[in-house]
């Protein structure tokens, strides 16, 4: 996408039993030890160990001898008893507000008042305003005349069986959101294909949500924005969808500088004209700080004009256990899943499942000032993806990247591709651990300085390219594997005809199970698996996610 497009997008211009092993800390972005998302994510449990039996001096089963005691037979385990439900919030007010009410009215449930707008004038920390079905033509602005929630008395706005709120025909917005600790749920925003965002973030927003609502049909640059200062908000469980605007950028969610620890969590974004996330750096516009601390997490995204999430000169950003596909080249994208560049900083992708996409994850390519530094790449799932290009993973440019655990079958094009120059030399990038079970495993220019692979495992026959990157087709041999790690690049990785054993899990074959380095990442077993999913955690136990 291009820097002067993103410009407009917030209205700013122009208008168990086996314990699991961890091994020495290698140097890397701060942990998360939060619960892994269900599949994609999860790890396959393993065959119960049942020992086998054990024979005497006379040669006979133990189980076979007459003398021995009877076994006393075990009552079956106490099951587990479920947790408690959750106690329903209590409230110390409540206001209802219905298209049939009268802003004169006192605000009960048997005299309702007409406008949210009212509504949100009266309510205070520890009340709820409950809006019923209906549509409701409002500009919203928790703002001035909005009091704050506290932390231990949010503010919460619920719609009731999802009432619509429409433009008013004026402004750049549909909601600002300016104040800390309020829940806002339960609605359909309809953008009506204006030229607004649907909501808007910004000042001081800590432990504000946005959750459990439908956001549509805008016509400007996003769906969802956070600015000018907005912090700790988690917009949560959302419906995001076309926003769009000819052959312009509209994106799902866009995060812009000064924005300060923002979740984006489980919601479904889809069909928009840019990207599902868009993580918006400050280059070309403004000198304001970067945003930084942003959560991604265990969204669907996918059949956007560009991309799953762009991340640009943001720091300190988790991008974790998404389903990203349905990415094909455009006028403004390669069709990449997911991009990295501009001088992103501290980025940790892991544990993500991306495919249909013409590129996987790329990382650098579009610069300014210094390049995308210490990425790690982890555990990520890329299988499926398709022709112009059909690449798992590129490495533009970037220093101290690490490309650890990954899985990568059925592409079309290299399952690794490194080195060749764009905006700079790729420097310092550590591949390990990675199951690259594809026809064409890789492809290396000539401008990756402190290139170092080791322990990988790819196809039997696979095909590797060095010097300018080839597109390969059908009929493409390259070099073996036997010639690759005789030039030094890669030491200690091998080949087998049967990398995965399963294809729909990505479950590692034999040559993978327990063949891996212990790069500080948790594991079950014996040793590391080879890939993206270790296949020896009993289903109680996950080898969390930290480096």
């Amino acid at each position: 996408m291009s820097r002067l497009r993103s410009l407009c997008l917030l209205g700013l211009v122009s208008v168990g039993g086996v314990a699991c092993s961890n091994g020495a800390q290698a140097p890397a972005p701060a942990s998360d030890s939060s619960p892994r998302p269900s599949y994609p994510g999860s790890r396959q449990p393993s065959a119960p160990n049942v020992p086998a039996p054990q024979n005497d001096d006379d040669g006979v089963s133990s189980h076979d001898d007459d003398d021995d005691a009877p076994v006393a037979e075990q009552p079956p385990p106490a099951p587990v008893p479920e947790p408690p439900p959750e106690e329903p919030p209590t409230y110390t007010r409540e206001w209802h507000v219905s298209p049939s009410g009268d802003d004169s009215a006192n605000g009960s449930r048997a005299q309702p008042l007409r406008s949210i707008s009212k509504a949100l004038t009266l309510v205070g920390p520890g009340e709820i305003i409950r809006v019923q079905k209906g549509t409701y033509p409002e500009k919203l602005v928790i703002g001035a005349s909005a009091k704050a929630g506290t932390a231990e008395a949010p503010i919460t706005l619920r719609g009731e069986d999802l009432p619509k709120i429409v433009p008013t025909g004026s402004g750049w917005f549909m909601a600002h959101v300016q104040r800390p600790h309020w829940r806002i749920e339960g609605f359909e925003f309809d953008v009506r294909g204006q030229r607004q965002v649907a909501v808007t973030f910004s000042g001081n927003t800590t432990g504000t949500v946005l959750a459990g609502n439908e956001l549509h049909h805008g016509a400007f640059g996003s769906g969802i924005s956070t600015d000018n200062g907005a912090n700790g908000i988690t917009i949560e469980d959302n419906h995001i969808h076309h926003f769009a605007r000819g052959d312009d950028d509209s994106h799902g969610v866009v995060i812009a500088p000064t924005s300060a620890d923002i979740t984006v969590r489980g919601n479904d974004i889809h069909d928009n004209s840019g990207d599902s996330v868009q993580c918006l750096g400050p280059e070309g516009f403004s000198d304001n700080a970067p945003a930084r601390g942003v959560l991604i997490e265990d969204n669907d995204m996918y059949d956007n004009r560009e991309n799953a999430v762009d991340i640009k000169t943001c720091h300190d950003v988790v991008v974790r256990g998404n389903r990203m596909y349905g990415f094909e080249k455009s006028t403004s994208s390669r069709g990449e899943a997911l991009v990295v560049h501009y001088s992103a900083r501290d980025v940790v992708i892991e544990d993500n499942d991306i495919s249909d996409a013409s590129l996987g994850i790329a990382v650098g390519g579009n610069r300014v000032g210094a390049p995308p530094t210490n990425v790690s790449i982890r555990r990520n799932r890329i299988h499926d993806l398709k022709t112009p290009e059909g690449s798992g993973i590129r490495i533009e440019n970037g220093s101290d990247v690490r490309v650890l655990h990954n899985t990568v079958v059925g592409t079309d094009g290299f399952a690794f591709v490194v080195g060749h120059g764009t905006g700079g030399p790729s420097t310092s990038v550590a591949v390990r651990n990675n199951v690259f079970a594809t026809r064409n495993a890789v492809s290396m220019g000539l401008s990756a300085p402190g290139l170092s692979m080791a322990s990988n495992l790819y196809l039997a026959g696979a095909a590797f390219n060095t010097g300018i990157f080839v597109a390969p087709q059908s009929d493409w041999l390259g070099g073996t594997l036997a010639t690759w790690l005789s030039s030094g690049v890669e030491l200690d990785s091998d080949e087998s005809g049967e990398p995965l054993v399963d294809l729909d899990l990505l479950m590692p074959g034999e040559r993978a199970v327990d063949r891996g380095m212990d790069l500080g990442l948790p594991f079950c077993g014996a040793a590391p698996d080879i890939g993206a999913v270790e296949s020896d955690c009993p289903e109680a136990t996950t080898a969390a996610l930290t480096e």
